[in-house]
């Protein structure tokens, strides 16, 4: 372990003065234990409770020694610690090592241990202090990213871009051996059925079925992956095309013949298979996956549906593509449609009031993005409503999981404006029970604009189940407050481009306060968006602005506080 600069300064200014109560404070907060070595072996603990909690042990348990707490250590982390100390040849050396330990409770914890040598021989460092940190947390998320990236999370399957890298070997070995392999995309063609029936939940754990099936099937060096929402690739090496139908029979008797178990009863799962060969006529991955799919567009009555040049051949997307109907339909099939919150504080306490919710996607790359130009795509597609649906289910399991949490969510003109779907959000709004006391839906002021009936028959109805109604962005249509009336909404959001910057802008000053007088003649409470500074801050508290939401109060987080308090 190469002696470095402590990388966290944070930490390394806590070593002293040790005994302050800030110090001590910061410590606690950090899960993190103050030591020091003296004549290179005593460990003093200078705040044993801080290191009790740390190790998870009592007091009297405590490693009273270099050697005790190496005993605790697994793995090579003891080596590595050592050999670090033993390179502090200078006074005012640091060293920075990380290691798993076990604590006295049976749990594993990482740690990361800081240390700075006070004074020594230049063979011997006699006087050592240091910061123990606990970053079990931290560490399992790296590695969970790790395994992430090439893994898919709800099977536990290689995922399309580690795949992609085992076709690339795949097609590369069957070129210099001159041998035969074939590439397969099974497609679950039901899956989009059964999850608007019986809902997500059951999706998933069908599709968790079909790859647990599909892995009892192959074995290495055949490859196996979940490539999309609803589809799995299989590569498979030595194999012939007149293997596939056989092949193929088998696959659909395992996949689909056979049911699986549900609290709905038996369900069955619908598959569709295309095959390319390796090497032969896909040259790369990109044409193992584009002629299967293409394939897939031609499928026939029959077991496989093999890739033939006249099929054609897809064109490679350009960088900056239009979002597909089915890139909106893997995504929410995919999971990797998420939520992240926003608090949203009172103005007179600055005490949290309640969270806004706000989609998130993880493409595919695994990289989680604003669900914004997403959310405009899947508006033109028709597909918002399935958005909104999925946004509620999640809301749904934080409200189920934090009964005190209250939380907004936004809903689409798509959702509203057809009858067809709005029943459906409607129907999921009242299958959450009492917690539906706990949710505000906001809609923009532009579509109720649009349709002030429609917006004042949806609002009447989420209301009589117990929600509360928010019009968003309030303003930037200059709607009035007789709309606003009909709509009965509980509570208006004043559009941030008025909030922004609103210490130095007289103008928007005065609009603000007309709508803030106004709201409260209609008992009507106001939320102001896009706070960023203190001085906005003030000044929307003198307007007698009720909530405040903005950076200064938090960024929306996919951790919330609540959490960070759990863990």
């Amino acid at each position: 372990m190469r002696n470095r600069n402590l990388p966290d300064k944070s930490v390394a200014g806590l070593v002293s003065p040790l005994g302050s109560d800030e110090t001590v404070k910061g410590l606690a907060l950090l899960d993190a234990a103050p030591f020091s070595i003296l004549q290179s072996d005593n460990l003093i603990w200078p705040q044993p409770k801080l290191a009790k909690t740390l190790f998870r042990m009592k007091t009297g348990q405590l490693p009273q020694s270099t050697r005790d707490l190496e005993g605790k250590i697994i793995g090579s982390g003891a080596f590595q610690r050592a050999s670090a100390i033993k390179n502090l040849s200078w006074d005012g050396a640091q060293y920075s090592v990380k290691y798993q330990v076990t604590g006295q409770d049976g749990s594993l914890i990482w740690v990361e241990e800081f240390g700075e040598r006070i004074e020594g021989t230049p063979t011997q460092a006699s006087h050592i202090k240091g910061v123990i940190k606990n970053i079990t947390a931290t560490y399992l998320r790296s590695e969970r990213a790790v395994y992430l990236a090439q893994h898919d999370e709800l099977t536990g399957l290689w995922n399309e871009t580690r795949l992609t890298e085992g076709l690339e070997h795949a097609i590369a070995l069957s070129k210099r051996a001159r041998s035969e392999a074939l590439f397969l995309r099974v497609y679950l063609s039901n899956i989009d059925q059964i999850n608007e029936v019986y809902g997500y939940d059951v999706g998933d754990k069908l599709i968790k079925g079909v790859a647990d099936r599909l892995q009892d099937m192959f074995r290495m060096p055949d490859l196996l992956a979940r490539i999309g929402g609803v589809s799995f690739g299989i590569c498979l090496y030595n194999v012939s095309a007149d293997s596939l139908e056989p092949l193929t029979d088998r696959l659909k008797q395992v996949i689909s013949d056979t049911p699986y178990p549900s609290p709905h009863g038996d369900l069955y799962v619908e598959i569709d298979v295309s095959s390319t060969e390796l090497a032969v006529k896909a040259h790369s991955s990109f044409d193992a996956y584009s002629q299967t799919r293409l394939a897939l567009k031609h499928k026939t009555i029959g077991a496989v549906t093999q890739y033939v040049p006249s099929m054609g051949q897809l064109k490679k997307k350009p960088t900056k593509q239009q979002t597909t109907e089915e890139d909106v339909l893997d995504a929410l099939n995919d999971r990797r449609v998420s939520l992240a919150y926003q608090p949203i504080v009172e103005t007179k306490t600055g005490e949290l009031h309640h969270y806004e919710c706000l989609l998130r996607l993880r493409t595919q790359e695994g990289e989680v993005i604003s669900a914004g130009r997403f959310i405009m795509e899947a508006e033109k597609l028709g597909l918002i409503d399935l958005l909104d649906r999925r946004a509620l289910e999640l809301a749904g399991e934080t409200l189920r999981q934090m009964p005190d949490v209250h939380l907004a969510l936004n809903v689409s003109a798509g959702t509203v404006q057809d009858r067809g779907t709005a029943d459906a959000y409607i129907a999921a709004l009242r299958a959450l029970g009492p917690a539906v006391n706990r949710v505000t839906l906001e809609l923009t002021e532009t579509v109720a604009l649009e349709d002030p009936a429609m917006a004042s028959r949806f609002s009447v109805e989420t209301r009589s189940l117990g929600c509360q109604f928010a019009i968003d962005d309030f303003g930037a249509g200059y709607t009035s407050f007789r709309n606003l009336m009909a709509i009965e909404a509980d509570t208006i959001k004043i559009d941030g481009s008025f909030i922004k910057n609103l210490a130095r802008n007289p103008n928007n000053q005065t609009f603000v306060r007309m709508m803030v007088d106004l709201a409260q003649t209609f008992s009507v409470k106001t939320v102001a968006e896009m706070v960023e500074n203190p001085a906005d801050a003030a000044l929307l508290k003198r307007l007698g602005v009720d909530y405040l939401q903005g950076y200064m109060f938090g960024i929306p987080s996919s951790s919330p506080a609540w959490c960070k308090q759990a863990s």
